[in-house]
């Protein structure tokens, strides 16, 4: 099978570089720093809409989650499946996507229940090139986006 790498995800490996050095996961700290800065872009770029926030560890396992009041309600589930899904992956969630779509693959061949197949799930990387965890947005439809300002951001935060 072939590993999807799109030009997007090798811009946040390289925005990363420098960041996070000796980091081989994602700390609750460092996850509330970030759901604070994607609070804060949204807030700028995006108009203050209401959203959810999810970011995992390396494994995949949630560290933090917030919901904003008036985010849609299938976003408790959906958002920390994105996160889960670009770390266990390794890829963004919309790089899996187009996978899925490419190779005419059915999502539940991966035998995973979590995985989905959107955008909004980003990997986020530390100055070794590994992956240390992911971040997971939901209920915009710039999701993918905000997603990797986030993710590209996490180096610096």
């Amino acid at each position: 099978m072939q590993k999807i790498c799109s030009k997007r995800n090798l811009i946040y490996k390289l925005q990363n570089r420098k960041g996070l050095i000796g980091l081989d996961n994602i700390t609750l700290e460092l996850a509330k720093k970030i759901g604070s800065y994607a609070e804060d872009i949204v807030a700028q770029e995006y108009g203050m809409k209401p959203f959810s926030v999810a970011i995992c560890d390396k494994d995949g396992f949630l560290v933090l989650f917030n919901k904003q009041d008036g985010a849609k309600l299938l976003t408790i589930n959906l958002t920390p499946n994105k996160a889960y899904t670009a770390a266990r992956m390794g890829v963004s969630t919309a790089d899996f996507l187009k996978r899925l779509q490419q190779e005419n693959l059915n999502i539940s061949y991966f035998a995973d229940d979590k995985f989905v197949g959107m955008p909004g799930g980003v990997p986020i990387y530390n100055g070794q090139q590994q992956i240390i965890g992911a971040v997971g947005i939901g209920g915009l439809k710039e999701d993918g986006e905000i997603a990797a300002k986030v993710a590209a951001a996490a180096a610096n935060l």
